[in-house]
């Protein structure tokens, strides 16, 4: 349940971790999955150089983009919305971040219940300090 007097109060990327931690809970997986499959992703598709990011592409990049800017939107206004405004939101951004890990998963060839653990493998100690330093307080 989210509790949504701290996250008004919360900082934009905690409010904004907590939300896509609350939502991977909902559609079955945890946030160490999540980003997981985005560090797979780019592990898997940088270029030969060390400053060559992966960018996604295609419909992955759409879907990426969808769910980026709801949340950022929604992070940004979440101070003021009501409480039914605030769960229609949720509703919206969980059904945009189930696409997005769907696509992930199919574009990395990943089956969820085989390979939870190996994914959670691609999240290195900066990833783990990060959610757990945006979580704190909550």
């Amino acid at each position: 349940m989210i509790e949504i007097e701290k996250l008004k109060k919360a900082q934009q990327i905690s409010r904004r971790m907590y939300i896509i931690k609350h939502m991977c809970e909902c559609i079955g997986i945890d946030i160490d999955y999540l980003f997981g499959l985005f560090n797979m992703y780019n592990t898997k598709n940088r270029g030969r150089w060390f400053w060559q990011k992966a960018a996604f592409t295609g419909v992955l990049k759409d879907d990426f983009d969808r769910f980026n800017s709801y949340m950022d939107r929604f992070t940004q206004k979440l101070k003021s919305y009501d409480e039914e405004k605030i769960w229609s939101s949720v509703n919206e951004a969980q059904s945009l971040l189930d696409k997005l890990v769907r696509s992930l998963e199919v574009s990395l060839l990943v089956n969820r219940d085989e390979d939870t653990v190996s994914v959670k493998l691609y999240n290195d100690e900066n990833i783990k300090n990060l959610i757990k330093e945006s979580l704190k307080g909550f």
